[in-house]
């Protein structure tokens, strides 16, 4: 086998030149290049007297022939008073205005007698009235708008909706929607002055059965039938022995122009207790309803 021949000039040595001609660029980069070494004593300091608002400065000896922006470890600058807080000073009203007083013109000494000339050639000047403030005129309050609704729609598509919600579906609470005497619940599903009983967010327009779930609702699905309505809870059972439940409502609307409104409630039912009015809403047909709470 052929031995090759050494090289002076491998790839190794220029490697080995570049690095270190690299590092004594960058030593020469980062060395500070003349000028006066840090001072090791303070050359200026800045105090704020809080009591006169005012800002004072102190200066070394070094820096007494320095002018402003001269470049330094730090740029020397002008400072003012600080500006007071015109709130606190006291008010002071403005100079009243004199009213001028009636000027009587001296008699002149005319060959007529005093006693023929009449006060009425005496001009005068009256006292001007002072203007009486004109009455502040009633502010006029807006008439009340309805409230548009940012949450969440139903999952249900509808044009009303009265419906709650709760934790668990292990607890077992009845939803009543009544008006005029008549009631819409899980029992009297349907009626066509009020709406359409559903349990949560399963439509039961084809099946009649009570699904049990954690939701139920009362809809209207084909117009806003107005009038006022009453809204019941009652807390039945509860598979885990629970005594109270926390109870989320919720009131919506979807008018002609699909404006959507709407008011969310929350209360605590108790268990055994008879039902409880959660609330009376007064709807008018374009949507806009008030919620009365108890």
């Amino acid at each position: 086998m052929s031995r090759r021949k050494a090289e002076l000039f491998n790839l190794s040595f220029l490697d080995l030149l570049t690095s270190a001609l690299g590092a004594v660029i960058f030593l020469f980069i980062i060395t500070p290049k003349g000028g006066a070494p840090a001072a090791k004593v303070q050359q200026a300091a800045i105090y704020i007297d809080t009591s006169q608002m005012k800002v004072f400065g102190a200066l070394h000896d070094s820096l007494r022939q320095k002018r402003v922006g001269d470049t330094l470890f730090a740029v020397l600058v002008d400072y003012k008073d600080m500006p007071r807080d015109e709130k606190s000073q006291a008010y002071t009203p403005p100079p009243r205005q004199q009213v001028p007083e009636a000027v009587k013109v001296p008699k002149s000494r005319g060959s007529e007698p005093a006693s023929q000339k009449r006060e009425d050639n005496v001009p005068t000047v009256k006292k001007p009235e002072p203007e009486k403030p004109k009455p502040a005129p009633e502010p006029r309050q807006p008439a009340p708008e309805p409230s548009t609704y940012k949450g969440d729609a139903p999952s249900v598509p509808c044009k009303v909706s009265f419906e709650v919600s709760w934790r668990s579906a292990e607890d077992n609470v009845d939803f009543f929607v009544c008006k005029g005497g008549d009631c819409v619940y899980g029992g009297r599903k349907k009626d066509n002055n009020i709406g359409q009983w559903d349990s949560g967010k399963s439509r039961n327009r084809l099946f009649g059965n009570d699904l049990r779930t954690n939701q139920e609702a009362v809809r209207q699905f084909d117009k806003i039938i107005p009038g006022e309505y009453k809204l019941y809870a009652q807390f039945k059972e509860s598979d885990k022995n629970r005594s109270k439940v926390i109870l989320n409502g919720l009131v919506y609307t979807k008018d002609e122009k699909n404006g959507e409104h709407g008011d969310a409630f929350t209360t605590s039912l108790t268990l055994g207790n008879p039902r409880v009015l959660l609330g009376t809403i007064v709807l008018q047909e374009n949507g806009n309803f008030k919620f009365i709470k108890p």
